[in-house]
């Protein structure tokens, strides 16, 4: 038996059972036992697999947007551009790469921030930007509160695949009453226990979006996302937030087919949904509500630009266009792979299926237009009833 499982085990049978936020808390964070502090390896040897994988092409698409939300910005000396869970670094260097490449002014102002909670991953970042022309561009730190004084900051906030992996708590409808789903413990293995809602919040969650559950139909509460984006928006003066991340709006996330919810865990590139399993050695992960985390952006203060497909954004930006003047025939190796990484990026069986990006805006007279947002918006305006 691990360390993390004897921990879990010994806090139930002290405390009694946990949350499911809480077990995914440790099985995910954990300082020392947690999978994002030991599994440090992404991409085809590792147990997920994430955009920057497939090349440099998606890193350029990006600093084309951040380049056009500093202009909306009138090109400020100073340019903050803070992602979230950077993996090892690759989706920076892409970035910084093209940006330093297309536009040299803009590279000029841009102070990177590197926002990252795993120590392991961390290193594998610093090892790789900081032995770059980029040593004197990418800061790490803790938290956002540690960049400028709160409030302060001018420019972009992202995160890619960052929210899908927040702890969520598990609901359950039973005969018209609304349960948790808590981990428990009966001496010999974890099992799942149904229970009363440990916060009045994740009955509002489904209130928000008047949803009712089936009986026996199951939810995830990310609970976490609001505090993230309350965060992000206090810290924000001027500028933009970008969420990239899979997931679905409201009608779309209780479909019928997702009666279970969205709960999915990956070990060695497997999925399986048993979460109770694999303790701190398989990633967990839950889809992410559009259209509740643009209702809670209203209620910061933030203004809703739009939601795209993934796909749609990287064609608004321009992305065939890296294709102009190749001949089929004759493919050197480079567009053979620039090929293969754009099926990744848009085709429904590769990465882009159910991949959408969120913008945002605050301390701007106008919610401005956005290339990456300019055709086949889903969600054109800010009110609430359009996000639910």
């Amino acid at each position: 038996m691990s360390e993390l499982v004897s921990l879990i085990k010994d806090e139930i049978t002290n405390q009694g059972p946990m949350t499911f936020a809480r077990f995914m808390e440790l099985a995910l964070y954990h300082p020392l036992w947690g999978y994002y502090s030991t599994a440090t390896t992404i991409g085809p040897q590792g147990d997920f697999y994430t955009v920057p994988n497939t090349g440099a092409l998606f890193g350029s698409m990006l600093s084309r947007q951040f380049y056009e939300m500093w202009c909306l910005c009138d090109c400020p000396k100073q340019w903050s551009l803070v992602e979230y869970g950077p993996g090892t670094g690759t989706l920076a260097m892409d970035v910084l790469d093209s940006i330093r490449e297309n536009h040299k002014d803009f590279f000029k102002a841009i102070n990177y921030y590197l926002i990252e909670a795993s120590p392991q991953l961390r290193k594998k970042q610093q090892a790789a930007l900081l032995q770059s022309h980029y040593r004197d561009k990418c800061k790490w730190v803790n938290d956002i509160s540690e960049i400028t004084p709160k409030g302060e900051i001018t420019g972009c906030i992202y995160g890619n695949e960052l929210i899908d992996a927040f702890p969520v708590h598990l609901l359950i409808a039973d005969e018209g009453v609304l349960n948790e789903l808590y981990v428990a413990y009966n001496g010999t293995e974890l099992h799942f226990k149904k229970g009363t809602l440990s916060a009045t919040k994740l009955a509002d969650y489904l209130e928000l979006q008047d949803v009712q559950l089936k009986n026996g139909q199951r939810a995830e509460v990310n609970l976490q996302a609001k505090d993230w984006l309350n965060n992000v928006a206090d810290n924000l003066k001027k500028g933009f937030i970008l969420i990239i991340d899979y997931g679905f709006t409201t009608p779309e996330m209780y479909s019928p087919q997702r009666f279970n919810g969205t709960l999915r865990c990956f070990y060695r590139h497997r999925l399986n949904d048993d979460p109770l399993i694999n303790i701190g050695h398989q990633d967990i992960t839950s889809n992410v509500n559009f259209s509740v985390l643009a209702a809670w952006a209203g209620e910061a203060e933030l203004n809703t630009i739009g939601l795209v497909t993934q796909p749609d954004f990287l064609l608004n930006l321009g992305i065939l266009d890296t294709l102009k003047g190749q001949e089929d025939f004759n493919l050197t190796p480079e567009m053979q792979k620039k090929n293969s990484a754009i099926k990744q990026l848009l085709l429904p069986g590769g990465m882009g299926g159910i991949f959408k990006v969120l913008a945002l805006s605050k301390g701007l007279e106008t919610p401005p237009k956005l290339a990456g947002f300019s055709a086949r918006n889903i969600l054109k305006r800010v009110e609430r009833d359009q996000f639910i």
